[in-house]
């Protein structure tokens, strides 16, 4: 069955090891993932989760203004305004995201790959397509 899926055959393409890829398919089963709708966002290299999810989505934000004034840091305000643990927590029920952790890593630096599909956790809201703001009514 995992031989037929689109997500295998991205991780592979991406360098993964079998073992990584089964490890990270134990992680996805476990929380009942669609495997045939997620899809792999990306890898990063980090000292714990918690850097691990900043970087790797503060890098995903970069927002280039051509100014003449250098001491226009956009990414600082968004750092101050952003409370990424909120942020992370709609992604993971909105959007299903997940951040693994994969072992067989000596160094001080831990390698954290990260998914995103329809899962138990994100239930019916998982469809990729739907906004996060759908339980909020304009007026």
């Amino acid at each position: 069955m995992n031989k037929e899926l689109l997500i295998l055959k991205t991780l592979k393409m991406h360098g993964f090891r079998n073992l990584d890829i089964d490890q990270i398919f134990n992680y996805l089963e476990t929380l009942d993932y669609d495997l045939n709708k997620t899809i792999y966002i990306g890898k990063i290299n980090a000292k714990n989760e918690r850097l691990a999810k900043y970087f790797f989505f503060r890098e995903r934000f970069k927002i280039e203004i051509n100014s003449s004034d250098e001491s226009f840091h956009i990414t600082e305000i968004l750092d101050q305004c952003i409370d990424w643990t909120e942020f992370w927590r709609l992604l993971v029920i909105k959007k299903g995201f997940c951040c693994i952790r994969i072992s067989g890593n000596l160094h001080s630096k831990k390698l954290f790959t990260f998914f995103s599909g329809p899962n138990i956790l994100s239930g019916v809201s998982g469809d990729l397509s739907e906004s996060i703001y759908e339980d909020i009514v304009f007026t």
